[in-house]
Formats: C-alpha cells, structure tokens, sequence
C-alpha cells in the first residue's frame, strides 16, 4: 500500500491520479485510504509513514473537502471501536503546567506594571538613572570580585 502526505495526495487528486476517496475506522480514529491509478493507498502525517489519524468523521470530512473532494465512500463501521479512545488518548499535563506557568508571569508582569504606574513619585531623570546604574554595577562587580578571592 502507498503512503502519501496530504500535499501528496492534493497534488495527485488535482492531476486525477486518485479515483476514490474511502473513510475507514481504525479503533476508535479514522484514516482516510484512497485508490489511485498505482493501487491503495492511505494518507499519512507528514513527517512520519503512520497513518494519519482523525477522531472523527467530521474533521476528516473537513479537510477533504478543503482538498476538494466531494464524494466520499464510509466504509467498514462495525470496526469502529470508540471505547479505545480513553485508552490510548495522550495526557499533556507538560503542556497545561506550562500554560499555568505563563499565565501567572503573565499575571505578575501585568501587577509590576500596573504598580508602576500608580507610582505617585516623580520619574528619574536619565543621567540620574544611569548613575544608579553604574554604582550598582560597580557594587555587583565587587561582590563577585570578593566571592573569587
């Protein structure tokens, strides 16, 4: 059986090199298998040679249609198997800790800033600022200077 990327399979279905287009289950996703003047063959993801999985018809209607496809063949639906999903579904607690992550720095930034503003004390002038600056700078340089020794 072939495997074609779906920038693959766009350019042979524009060229008319694919004669049907089939949905069939796989456990509990879908995949999209097609015939093509060259024999079977199956949509895959573009940097792997696995199937292209989708979770539901519809999605995989959604992007063939997008592709131009307008007949479809549903076929083999006594092996759909939607209990599997829960079993092989990826958990992606990384992502939702990151996205906690992001949101309270996201927070604070938003805080500081806002404390800021309301500040009632008047701006530093900028060769003031860069007085402060080089003593503090001078002072830190110090510091490591004796952490060395």
């Amino acid at each position: 059986m072939q495997t074609l990327t779906q920038s693959q399979f766009q350019t042979a279905f524009e060229h008319g090199a694919v004669q049907s287009v089939e949905i069939e289950p796989i456990g509990a996703w879908f995949a999209v298998k097609f015939l093509t003047l060259k024999g079977d063959a199956m949509l895959v993801q573009a940097r792997k040679s696995e199937p292209r999985l989708f979770g539901t018809v519809d999605s995989a209607l959604k992007l063939l249609h997008k592709l131009g496809v307008r007949r479809i063949v549903l076929d083999r639906l006594e092996r759909w198997q939607p209990e599997q999903a829960g079993l092989a579904r990826r958990s992606r607690p990384d992502r939702a800790e990151a996205l906690t992550r992001a949101a309270e720095y996201d927070r604070w930034v938003r805080a500081k800033v806002e404390t800021s503003r309301a500040d009632p004390r008047p701006a530093i002038a900028d060769d003031e600022w860069q007085r402060i600056r080089a003593a503090k700078l001078a002072e830190r340089e110090a510091v490591q200077g004796d952490k060395a020794a």
